[in-house]
């Protein structure tokens, strides 16, 4: 049986909390639409799902910028 080589770049990247956070706001985003036979609609995204998700970017956005030495 071959099992596929995973590199360790991409476990790194998967560990990266700011891939984490991009992968949940996409899955977030992606939970908006739905399949109408032809094409995709989208719904509204209810706050309840969005709100924890832009607390959690909102915070990688802060850490970035005192990463790289710019404060609001």
């Amino acid at each position: 049986m071959n099992t596929p080589i995973v590199p360790d770049n991409k476990f790194k990247m998967w560990a990266d909390p700011r891939f984490q956070i991009l992968a949940e706001v996409e899955r977030v985003l992606d939970s908006s639409k739905t399949w109408a036979g032809m094409e995709y609609t989208y719904h509204t995204i209810h706050p309840d799902k969005y709100l924890p998700v832009k607390v959690k970017v909102r915070q990688a956005l802060d850490d970035l910028k005192k990463e790289y030495g710019l404060e609001e």
